[in-house]
């Protein structure tokens, strides 16, 4: 009764030995291995059976043998360890299983033998609640924000002047802490590189111990023997190197994400100026997939220093505006392409989407201010609208294509030079007080 009531349970078990052979899987395993595995499951490396996360399995096995301690895994930290499917139990939809997974110690009574027992529990509608509560909180939060906004400038219209001002603030504030994060960030480096050196000197000298070994006394050997089973030498060897080495690579890519933020975000002149188009269209795409990582984002410039003349700050706000819905409108996997081509006297941006897409009922209304199609408090329609507001003060164009379902494609394209007569404005602008727009 004990065994028919552990096969059932609506968690997975599994027991491994030290070669990490299967001992054991009950219905929650079997019933997701293919079926020519289930009857010769055991005997085989858990690692074989579950390949895609064979590395981190056996890494966490191996402590779990060595250290006789359990070992805990949660959804937020590794989402998907094994690739099991979680059916929706009301609309029966089937999504990439969420995991808490926890290996523990155990030993046959009989024989003496070291095992582990993985229990692997089905967490996907608490991780889908959670990240649900997330968003909404975000929302919510987005929401009141907007709304404080909205009740003081609604009365005006001017949403694109709202919206410069607005970023404007952000980008220095940005740039700021940008500055301030280089500087642990700098440390940190520093002293994880003098730390790599250290533990490869220190593995040389006990390397070194080990391979002397045999000249010493039998007694010293045992002793030496002995410490280094005790302080677990060889799990620590296979893995204080690899633990630095992802340790530095986290740091690079904080490193280069603030380092994009801050050249994305701090202008030091105001105005018309030369601007590299591909060199923005690479901070931006970086500083995109920070925040949007699901889509892959691909990029092509037939020449690498491509300059025009116009304002960096809105132009970047209009292409970052684009790219934003872009990575908005992919809900899972897809893609997002910006290509830059130049002509003889333009430039020309696509950005090109495999989204949702869009109504063809709503193109025409696509960059009215205040038009949207998301739910209620994830915007407020402004975006395609101060971008076509920049594009327009460049003398540019914008299009805009889509298919639902397939995705979308936006055409901006500038002028390398300025109209002369555009500059005169931008001067005079400055030189005379505003007057208001009737």
């Amino acid at each position: 009764m004990f065994e028919q009531l552990v096969s059932k349970l609506p968690v997975g078990i599994g027991i491994v030995d030290e070669q990490f052979n299967v001992v054991y899987l009950n219905d929650f395993f079997l019933d997701r291995l293919p079926h020519e595995l289930r009857k010769n499951y055991k005997e085989q490396p858990v690692t074989d059976l579950f390949k895609g996360q064979g590395k981190f399995l056996q890494r966490r096995l191996k402590s779990v043998f060595v250290l006789q301690h359990p070992s805990f895994s949660y959804w937020e930290q590794r989402p998907h360890i094994f690739p099991f499917k979680s059916s929706r139990p009301i609309t029966g939809e089937e999504t990439q299983m969420y995991q808490n997974m926890e290996i523990i110690p155990i030993k046959d009574n009989s024989s003496g033998r070291k095992l582990a027992c993985i229990f692997l529990q089905d967490v996907t509608a608490q991780a889908s609640y959670f990240r649900a509560q997330q968003k909404l909180s975000q929302a919510l939060k987005k929401e009141h924000a907007e709304q404080r906004k909205l009740i003081r400038k609604l009365d005006t219209a001017q949403s694109q002047l709202i919206q410069a001002e607005k970023m404007a603030s952000t980008g220095q504030l940005a740039a700021g802490i940008a500055h301030e994060i280089n500087n642990p960030i700098g440390f940190v480096t520093a002293n994880l590189d003098t730390l790599s050196q250290y533990a490869t000197h220190l593995l040389s000298i006990c390397d070194g111990v080990e391979s002397q070994i045999t000249h010493f006394t039998e007694e010293m050997q045992e002793q030496i023997q002995s410490l280094y089973d005790s302080n677990h030498y060889a799990l620590l060897k296979d893995d204080i190197t690899e633990l630095i080495d992802e340790s530095s690579e986290g740091l690079t890519r904080v490193r280069d994400i603030v380092e994009n933020l801050k050249n994305f975000s701090l202008e030091t002149a105001e105005g018309y100026q030369t601007i590299e188009v591909c060199t923005v269209a690479k901070q931006l795409i970086t500083l995109i997939s920070a925040q949007y990582a699901k889509p892959e984002y691909k990029f092509e410039c037939a020449h690498e220093k491509l300059e025009v003349i116009g304002d960096p700050g809105t132009l970047k706000q209009a292409l970052m505006n684009v790219m934003v819905n872009s990575a908005q409108a992919i809900e899972d996997k897809g893609f997002i392409k910006l290509s830059i081509v130049e002509h003889d006297n333009d430039v020309s941006f696509k950005i090109l989407d495999s989204g949702c897409g869009i109504e063809q009922k709503n193109l025409k209304r696509i960059f009215e201010p205040f038009f949207t199609t998301k739910p209620e408090g994830q915007g407020q329609g402004l975006g395609l609208s101060v971008a076509y507001t920049a594009i327009e003060k460049h003398n540019g164009k914008v299009s805009i294509s889509s298919k639902e379902g397939k995705g979308t494609v936006v055409q901006i394209t500038i002028p390398k030079y300025p109209a002369q007569n555009v500059q005169q404005e931008e001067d005079s602008a400055s030189e005379q007080p505003e007057q208001e727009n009737l």
